[in-house]
């Protein structure tokens, strides 16, 4: 039984371990993320943007405008996600969830 008990302590603190390993990783490599996130979605909208302002017909600029909106709400969107995620990361929320398993 005693055995057991070290069993789950180690297995708890390789679990807090791996956790501040993965929230290295994450505060580190989440910020480049979003930039090119959000750099994509800039050289997207442009070449969408002109494709707008290239439409001949009412129904190629009708098709451009919608594809605009969808990539603003998309972008939008995941730079939401993206920043949300880094700020509960960053500030450490999680921090105590591995280390009340020993």
């Amino acid at each position: 039984m005693r055995n057991l008990v070290n069993l789950l302590a180690d297995g708890a603190s390789a679990l807090d371990a791996g956790y501040q390993a993965f929230k290295s990783v994450i505060i580190t490599v989440l910020p480049i993320v979003i930039s090119v996130v959000l750099l994509i979605g800039m050289f997207f909208g442009i070449s969408m943007g002109i494709k707008f302002a290239k439409a001949e017909d009412a129904d190629a600029r009708d098709k451009a405008k919608g594809q605009l909106i969808n990539l603003a709400i998309g972008i939008g969107v995941t730079a939401v996600i993206l920043l949300v995620a880094y700020t509960l990361i960053s500030t450490g929320v999680f921090d105590g969830l591995f280390s009340n398993l020993a």
